[in-house]
């Protein structure tokens, strides 16, 4: 039978305790607008709040993945990824939903109650396009 040394027996249960704690905070910020979402060693991930949600996560100028598919009722959560800083927003082209200006790693998330297709797009970079498709 292996032992492991009390000292890093500790230091492992420390450890996940400071990541349980920083991942609480971050659940306990998160809202309907923009919000700083979870970043550990570099890799963007979504916010705790938004388990079950679709998410899309906006990386080199693009909505990653670019056509997503949700339930009636559904959420779709953005989370800006952009190792270089660079803002980005979330615009229908119908105007039904902004998110406003997302700095990395803010994040925003939306429901989608109607079936239709919504296309949106960055209004920073009109370029960056995307389609939502309720069912």
């Amino acid at each position: 039978m292996s032992r492991r040394p009390l000292h890093r027996i500790l230091a492992g249960s420390l450890a996940g305790a400071a990541l349980t704690l920083a991942l609480a905070g971050v659940a306990s910020c998160f809202s309907e607008r923009s919000t700083t979402a979870a970043s550990i060693d570099g890799n963007c991930v979504a916010p705790a709040s938004a388990a079950g949600a679709t998410l899309v996560f906006v990386k080199q100028f693009a909505y990653v993945p670019a056509e997503v598919h949700v339930k009636a009722g559904g959420r779709v959560v953005w989370v800006n990824c952009e190792a270089d800083g660079t803002p980005h927003t979330a615009t229908a082209d119908d105007a039904s939903f902004d998110s406003g200006v997302l700095s990395p790693p803010d994040a925003f998330i939306r429901a989608f109650p109607d079936a239709g297709s919504i296309p949106y797009h960055c209004d920073l970079h009109p370029f960056m396009k995307a389609t939502i498709i309720v069912e």
